[in-house]
């Protein structure tokens, strides 16, 4: 599936399924933007430049997707640098799993900051841009499946990726006329840093593996990152050209369930 010289951003592009997603779009060819909060990977610590150039094409921005300055910055970046925004991977997310009576509003409006109102600004950009460009672009929102399944101390999670499943379908209403592709990419339970603390708590990991029927080499039930930036790679490739305000669940038959 060649992405070759497709310009991609990926939010949230320094760690765990971002970079996962990062890495196998720059193997199909793509010239990649990452654009963290962090300077460095929470996976292994590789600052984010140094894992730019191991990419090969490709450029890291250190910005918050929730602060318009930031996003403007890192698309004058892309654009400056590559010429143009073929495919933008809305990625970057936070979480807080507490229950309702611990969840306070600054909890959840950090949670709906970064995962509702940062997808928002980077399509917003995006689309203005790819509206200008001759080859129109796709975009890919990660979601989750828990916008379909309710979870305990999920709260504000749940309502943000709900919220990004809906925004994705509105857009690909929109934009889809221009020939500007939007799906959103659902994983459910994947072996991250970001998750390795829940993960870590044998409760949660006898809920996620209670939850998941689909059982790989062996008994593994958590997807790898890798497992889900092949079909984040799908998404954005136009093999998926006739692909619109899908949502694309990854979670091993969580959803079946």
């Amino acid at each position: 599936m060649s992405l070759q010289d497709k310009v991609t951003i990926v939010t949230g592009g320094l760690s765990g399924i971002g970079r996962a997603i990062a890495t196998r779009l720059a193997g199909d060819g793509a010239r990649i933007v990452l654009f963290d909060a962090a300077g460095e990977s929470r996976d292994d610590g590789m600052p984010g430049d140094r894992l730019a150039a191991q990419l090969g094409t490709a450029a890291f921005v250190r910005g918050d997707v929730g602060e318009p300055g930031d996003v403007d910055r890192m698309f004058d970046t892309a654009t400056s640098t590559f010429g143009s925004v073929d495919i933008l991977v809305n990625n970057a997310g936070v979480t807080a799993f507490k229950s309702l009576a611990e969840l306070t509003v600054e909890d959840f409006d950090r949670v709906l900051r970064t995962n509702v109102r940062g997808a928002f600004l980077c399509a917003q950009r995006a689309v203005a841009r790819m509206r200008r460009q001759p080859q129109r672009g796709v975009i890919v929102n990660v979601a989750s499946n828990f916008a379909f399944v309710g979870a305990t101390d999920a709260v504000a999670y749940c309502t943000s990726k709900g919220a990004v499943v809906s925004m994705t379908q509105a857009l690909a209403a929109e934009v889809g006329p221009d020939g500007i592709r939007v799906n959103a990419l659902c994983p459910g339970a994947t072996a991250t840093e970001f998750n390795r603390i829940h993960r870590a708590r044998p409760e949660i990991a006898a809920e996620w593996e209670r939850m998941t029927p689909l059982r790989v080499d062996g008994d593994r039930y958590l997807a790898t990152p890798a497992e889900i930036a092949d079909a984040a790679a799908f998404l954005a490739n136009d093999t998926s050209r006739f692909m619109t305000g899908a949502a694309l669940v990854v979670d091993g038959g969580w959803n079946a369930k």
